[in-house]
């Protein structure tokens, strides 16, 4: 129903991001599907050494007359030095299914190895994660398969109050993303898969 888009995309260039500069930061997002909250986002982005990670979990209950219909778990965990990913992890659980991702840099490339088997990236791709809003340019892997995800068509546009608005579409995105001047994530909308609207909005 709601699948891969439910956690999301982002280039991180070789200085880090100003959010990721100082003390750890987290954001929390209530995950509202056709003005109903399903459900809660949480990333937490800390400096790592002369890196950073950023943890990000997702919780979602879908319910119809008071039954869970639908359930989503996510976690997933990228780790950054240098301006290049070093490791990422991630756990998807759709209604009891369970897929889990793990990649590592290594010289000249990142593995991935995912539901489907193992892949070898170039040396700067990077997982489909929203926190970061530089991160496009760069190859990108799915979160859920560790599959390339190719065919994005990216818009950018001013954000009223400042900051910048980010439209993503193709590979299968229908996603809009908005981003305060410092780089903050502040809200993150999309087109699920049954054609419903899902949307964060910051807590």
């Amino acid at each position: 129903m709601i699948g891969r888009r439910i956690l999301g995309l982002a280039l991180l260039a070789p200085a880090l991001p100003a959010l990721a500069q100082g003390q750890p930061r987290e954001l929390r997002f209530r995950i509202i599907r056709e003005g109903s909250q399903i459900g809660t986002q949480r990333t937490v982005i800390e400096p790592v050494g002369d890196g950073l990670a950023a943890r990000i979990e997702v919780d979602i209950a879908v319910r119809v007359a008071g039954i869970v219909v639908f359930r989503f778990g996510q976690r997933f965990t990228e780790r950054w030095q240098a301006g290049r990913l070093v490791s990422a992890d991630g756990r998807r659980d759709r209604n009891g299914t369970v897929t889990e991702v793990r990649a590592r840099a290594e010289a000249g490339g990142v593995v991935v190895q995912g539901p489907e088997g193992t892949l070898r990236l170039p040396a700067d791709a990077a997982p489909l994660t929203w926190w970061d809003p530089t991160r496009f340019g760069r190859p990108l892997f799915a979160t859920d398969t560790g599959k390339p995800v190719t065919g994005l068509q990216v818009t950018r546009a001013p954000r009223p109050g400042g900051g910048e608005i980010l439209r993503v579409a193709g590979g299968g995105e229908d996603t809009e993303s908005q981003y305060g001047p410092d780089g903050s994530w502040l809200a993150w909308q999309t087109r699920a898969e049954d054609g419903s609207t899902v949307r964060y909005e910051r807590m």
